[in-house]
């Protein structure tokens, strides 16, 4: 029986169009797939290359119209419909589906000039729909900044770098690369090199040229050659000297890191399990600024089960989105913003677990306690460099009430980052009587210890050559060095008494508590990093920070960057 194509002029019109768009409509998906990093293109290609042939097929072979009609529709919205889903999920949903179909069909003389621009770069970038941004047209002289910013983020990424900051001086601009939250000096750049690439990136992420002062912030997202993403924070400001940027490479799986593999010991990890197990009470986390705050809080918040506990989170700068959990972000600069008040929304709504990324005034502290007191859990993170007896100091100064700020406590943890040595060319060596007697290690007994290796070697013809792992900077990723005290009922009298910080800290170690530097240096004897590293982080809070030597990891209230994968024994 022959179909109604050969019967119907008119229907094989109609045939014909919409089997070429289907097949326009095809070829882009097949183009578009290159974005989506977990999609089998071979089997996408398949399907859409037999959707085509199907929909062919049905026109000839089905004698009645409304019924190939109708299979045809089915088919290609089946196939659009899943492949909406696909897209949507990983790259976010456009404003509506009929964008994405009317807007994507055939690119734009536009789009077609983004894509020539974009491939003489070793880099793409995409703005939050996952298209390619907007790119001056190769021959417009703005292009010559785009390619030197191009450069300088792939030189960065090639030397791992998380962070690159272009501070304006007086003649040219410093050039930081910062890996593993230190900061690495580069060669100096000049005016009309700096100035250009600032240019650029404000233009990519639709910052505005013309203001050089006040501070901006955008979003982009980086995709290399092997379509591996890396969302880009840009930051710009003005200073005496000129316009400041600043670009961090946040990857949001860097603060997905479970509580295991964050470095706690076993008897920390331990402790910190059962603490969470309970679901009631106070824990405070604090560090230093990049030290690891957020992601920790995280970590503990992933110990509750999402799906049968109602989770809450509010903070300044939400740094994950977590399936299951809501959400609050916190604008400090909206109008009549009250951090205690939206808290106490929060509260309305009976969660039974919150996380609250700061606290800072008395009252946010009146509410949290008052909820951590009625079987609820709450965490809290605090930018405070102490030790945890001296944290607990700060948190009575906070809320006046004593009995009050002792009731809910559970937990307080201070943390601080090391990094971790190269294993491939950590240097092994023994260290003297006077370092292990200062360290209060046994003198006299053989110390398997490491330091960094920061020399590139040579080879026979001198050339130099880099550590393949760490690039020669001897270190490679970073570990957390952790302080937990455990607030036992004595404990938490004592506090409500207004006992010294001194009495605090001594029923503390009497109950096992491991201070950081001692932490540090078990780290230290383990070889998993350097007593240099150890008293670098130790003494974080102790002096500022030249960003000239050291910054941070993230320009956050946190670092997630690197953690170790294995927890120590």
């Amino acid at each position: 029986m022959h179909g109604f194509v050969y019967i119907n002029p008119v229907f094989v019109g109609i045939a014909f169009l919409l089997t070429l768009a289907w097949v326009k409509f095809a070829s882009w998906i097949n183009g578009d797939l290159k974005q989506l990093t977990d999609q089998n293109l071979v089997a996408w290609q398949s399907a859409l290359l037999g959707s085509v042939g199907l929909n062919t097929l049905l026109w000839i072979l089905v004698p009645n119209f409304a019924i190939a009609l109708i299979a045809n529709i089915l088919i290609i919205g089946g196939v659009f419909g899943y492949y909406y889903r696909v897209r949507t999920a990983q790259l976010g949903p456009p404003p509506n589906p009929l964008e994405m179909l009317s807007g994507k069909i055939g690119n734009t003389a536009q789009q077609r000039q983004v894509k020539k621009s974009a491939s003489q770069l070793a880099l793409s970038y995409l703005g939050k729909s996952g298209r390619l941004a907007p790119l001056p047209k190769t021959d417009d002289p703005a292009y010559n900044g785009v390619v030197l910013m191009d450069n300088l983020i792939l030189q960065a990424m090639e030397a791992r770098a998380q962070r690159i900051d272009l501070v304006p001086s007086e003649q040219a601009y410093d050039v930081i690369y910062t890996t593993d939250g230190v900061g690495y000096p580069q060669s100096g750049m000049q005016r009309s090199t700096a100035e250009p690439i600032i240019q650029s990136v404000k233009l990519i992420t639709g910052l505005s040229l013309e203001e050089r002062r006040r501070p901006q912030k955008g979003e982009l997202v980086i995709q290399d050659a092997a379509h591996t993403r890396t969302p880009l924070v840009v930051r710009t400001s003005g200073t005496t000297a000129g316009e400041k940027l600043t670009l961090v490479m946040n990857n949001a799986d860097n603060y997905k890191i479970p509580l295991d593999n964050l470095g706690l010991s076993s008897e920390q990890l331990a402790a910190l399990r059962e603490i969470a197990g309970d679901n009631q009470g106070l824990v405070i986390v604090a560090s230093p600024p990049h030290m690891g705050r957020t992601t920790t809080l995280y970590a503990l918040l992933g110990s509750h089960d999402a799906y049968t506990r109602a989770i809450q989170t509010l903070e300044v700068n939400p740094r994950v989105d977590f399936e299951s959990i809501t959400v609050t972000t916190f604008d400090p600069q909206a109008i009549n913003a009250s951090h205690s008040k939206t808290l106490q929304s929060i509260a309305l709504k009976d969660p039974d677990v919150v996380l609250v990324g700061q606290c800072p005034d008395a009252a946010t502290a009146e509410v949290m306690c008052k909820y951590a007191a009625t079987e609820h859990r709450v965490y809290l993170g605090l930018r405070a460099g102490s030790d945890a007896p001296t944290i607990i100091d700060l948190w009575r100064k906070l809320l006046p009430d004593k009995e009050l700020s002792a009731k809910p406590l559970r937990a307080i943890v201070c943390e601080r980052l090391v990094r971790l040595l190269c294993p491939t060319c950590k240097i092994a060596y023994q260290p003297d009587s006077d370092t292990l007697s200062k360290l209060n290690l046994p003198v006299g007994r053989q110390i398997q210890a490491f330091r960094a290796n920061t020399q590139p070697a040579r080879d026979p013809k001198g050339n130099l050559i880099k550590c393949p792992d760490c690039a020669s900077l001897g270190y490679r990723g970073v570990t957390g060095l952790f302080e937990v005290m455990v607030v036992t009922p004595e404990m938490r009298e004592m506090i409500a008494r207004g006992k010294s910080i001194e009495d605090i800290r001594n029923l503390a170690r009497k109950n096992g508590m491991m201070m950081l530097v001692e932490h540090g240096i078990r780290k230290f004897a383990l070889g998993i990093t350097s007593i240099q590293e150890v008293l670098r982080a130790c003494s974080a809070d102790k002096a500022p920070r030249s960003r000239e030597k050291i910054t941070s990891a993230s320009s956050g209230s946190t670092t997630g960057v690197g953690y170790s994968n294995q927890p120590e024994s």
